[in-house]
């Protein structure tokens, strides 16, 4: 396994700098994607040694993510990783992705949150548990965890899979599109950093959520 760290990010000043010098402890590689912050975080990127990729203006979560997927492409590893700039996903976990790859052999491996409804603000614990749960609905499989941007996937997978997701809506139409391709799919556990009781995400649990399901629909039922 050779692996690409893709950590996206927008204006993550105050993150970004740890979560890709840790990261940098487990992978091949560490590329930050910045999508057109205006604060300080692209300079506290290259000053960790992070490969910095650069997006016109904010084109949002996915734009980013499939920029940083092309590079991984491009320069022969065999799987990208990802993993949230905002300090909400731990380096440290990149190990549990990485040997729950190498003892399944999964073509997608999902870190996958667990779901304390006494220890999550209520508005998260529903958006994901009603999210993983029509998730794996559309897949035919069970899904712990549809939203987590935590993941490590075999990019071989990726030749030929058109990927059009611009926001949050990209976990989703990776997860389903690896899934409709015969990809094997395998859980890791991770943890959720919460800061005063709140997530750090800023996906908005209502509306992204909906918009999420409905390009759910449409990637598994209309081919988007």
């Amino acid at each position: 396994m050779r692996v690409c760290a893709v950590v996206p990010v927008f204006n993550e000043e105050l993150h970004v700098g740890r979560v890709a010098a840790e990261a940098a402890q487990h992978v091949d590689e560490v590329v930050v994607v910045d999508d057109g912050s205006t604060d300080r975080t692209l300079d506290v990127a290259r000053a960790g040694r992070a490969t910095c990729l650069t997006l016109p203006c904010h084109l949002g979560k996915g734009a980013a993510l499939r920029l940083g997927i092309e590079y991984a492409q491009s320069h022969a590893f065999t799987h990208a990783l990802t993993l949230d700039g905002d300090g909400q996903h731990s380096p440290g976990d990149i190990p549990s992705l990485l040997d729950t790859a190498r003892a399944t052999g999964a073509d997608l491996v999902i870190g996958a949150r667990t779901f304390d409804r006494r220890n999550m603000p209520r508005s998260r614990f529903f958006s994901n548990t009603v999210g993983s749960r029509f998730a794996s609905w559309l897949v035919g499989s069970e899904i712990r965890d549809s939203q987590s941007g935590f993941r490590l996937f075999r990019l071989e997978k990726l030749r030929g899979m058109p990927l059009r997701s611009r926001a949050y809506e990209f976990e989703m139409e990776l997860l389903i599109k690896y899934a409709r391709s015969g990809c094997s799919i395998a859980h890791a556990p991770i943890r959720t950093i919460y800061v005063d009781g709140r997530a750090r995400s800023k996906m908005n649990p209502v509306s992204d959520t909906v918009r999420i399901c409905l390009w759910s629909l449409a990637f598994r039922f209309l081919g988007a």
